[in-house]
């Protein structure tokens, strides 16, 4: 029984390499420019205000940054409980989180050179 408590205790106490929150502006920090150039994008008659919301904040960089964080924070680590894992699962799913982290950050610098904004005026 102590032995459960102290493994749930390890097992839901907070990582201490937990990425920090991005240098993200708050939606309601964002210039009118900004603001404008996104709404653009969005037909906001068409879709409930939250599915709105997710469209704005999926249209900033530090939206996309700190999801770049948060899976290369999921990559495994030495030191990690791997349960029955191979080493080349492991290898594998280290590959995976860390392609997926590189394409947020490629998405992040698009956002910020505005070329997707570009893509979407051609369709």
């Amino acid at each position: 029984m102590i032995a459960q408590q102290r493994g749930a205790a390890m097992r839901d106490a907070p990582r201490t390499d937990n990425p920090t929150h991005t240098n993200c502006t708050p939606l309601a920090a964002l210039t009118r420019s900004e603001v404008a150039r996104i709404l653009a994008r969005v037909d906001l008659e068409a879709i409930p205000l939250r599915a709105a919301q997710d469209a704005l904040s999926s249209a900033l960089a530090c939206t996309w940054r700190r999801k770049a964080e948060l899976f290369e924070f999921a990559r495994p680590r030495p030191g990690d409980f791997n349960g029955n894992a191979t080493a080349a699962e492991l290898a594998e799913r280290d590959r995976l989180l860390a392609a997926q982290a590189k394409a947020c950050r490629n998405k992040a610098t698009l956002l910020e050179l505005g070329i997707l904004d570009e893509f979407e005026d051609l369709s």
